[in-house]
């Protein structure tokens, strides 16, 4: 019976020290340290988001302008080899220009027809995304 009173009072007291440590002040230099290298990591990563921020500003606008409608595009055979499958239509018709002719299809997606004795077309799924064409 010592034994276990002696245990339990020896484990009481390493609990009390414990306790006593654990609530022990932090130095306020490492703290005012950490607070100030938060700070500035605060500020870096602002900035970054800034930068981010505008470069998606300029995409947007870019994304915006209309295309050139120019039968030219579409009839270099050099164009068509741009294309790459996954491309959406504003970069097709960036490449190629605005189509005279365009198929709607809401559940197989759309086809763009550039008629003509030379001409092709681009075939869209529904989600927008060059799919196959066949060039002049």
């Amino acid at each position: 019976m010592n034994k276990k009173r002696n245990r339990f009072f020896s484990r009481l007291g390493l609990l009390a020290i414990a306790s006593m440590i654990w609530t022990l002040p932090v130095p306020a230099q490492n703290t005012d340290q950490k607070i100030k290298a938060l700070e500035q990591r605060i500020v870096q990563l602002e900035q970054r988001i800034a930068k981010l921020e505008g470069t998606i500003q300029e995409f947007r606008k870019e994304q915006a302008k209309p295309a050139v409608a120019s039968p030219a595009k579409w009839k270099d055979k050099a164009n068509w080899r741009l294309l790459r499958k996954g491309m959406t239509k504003q970069e097709v018709e960036r490449i190629l220009g605005v189509p005279p002719k365009m198929v709607t299809n809401a559940y197989y997606g759309d086809i763009w027809y550039y008629p003509d004795l030379q001409g092709g077309n681009a075939s869209f799924d529904k989600d927008d995304i060059l799919t196959s064409w066949g060039e002049i």
